[in-house]
């Protein structure tokens, strides 16, 4: 289930309120809705899950003495740069970075997806299976400062079985 982005605005804005003001010489705050996947059952001797390639939908939040020259949001190997052009006029950004299975860590769970298993969990929530990095680079007449943030970030895994094969009514058309 997706949410709203309306709700993720106003999330992060609170976010914003709660925490302490905004350093003169500028801040980055970063947050990222749950994200979902679907999996395929695993073999039941296999103790791990192979995760698919995740979307992070991500907004960075930020305030710089003078203007935003960059900012790098990274997730894992996988990164995006904006530049002073990206940037200008704004004080927030929204993105989505897919990050690649090979950079996902994979996810264990003994109850959780097993093939012909039906009292196995077929929903699983994995809080901090990844870290979002941003960094903001701001520039003005004294210099350039650099400003960090990170958050952990959720996955929801979902276990899409096959339906199972249709019965055969052959045998009980022959007792009629």
């Amino acid at each position: 289930m997706r949410q709203n982005p309306k709700y993720f605005v106003a999330l992060l804005t609170a976010m914003l309120a709660s925490v302490a003001p905004i350093a003169a010489e500028g801040d980055i705050l970063v947050a990222a809705l749950e994200t979902e996947a679907t999996v395929a059952p695993r073999a039941p001797e296999s103790k791990l899950v192979n995760l698919p390639p995740l979307s992070f939908e991500l907004r960075a939040a930020y305030k710089c003495r003078g203007e935003p020259m960059s900012l790098t949001v990274s997730v894992a190997d996988t990164y995006r740069t904006l530049g002073a052009e990206d940037l200008a006029g704004q004080r927030a950004t929204e993105l989505t970075l897919t990050v690649p299975p090979q950079q996902l860590p994979l996810a264990a769970d003994s109850r959780f997806c097993i093939a012909g298993d039906t009292d196995a969990t077929d929903r699983m929530l994995v809080p901090g299976l990844v870290m979002v990095h941003a960094s903001l680079r701001c520039a003005d007449a004294e210099g350039t400062s650099i400003h960090y943030a990170s958050a952990p970030l959720k996955a929801r895994l979902v276990c899409v079985r096959e339906p199972d094969p249709p019965q055969d009514d052959s045998a009980s058309s022959l007792e009629r």
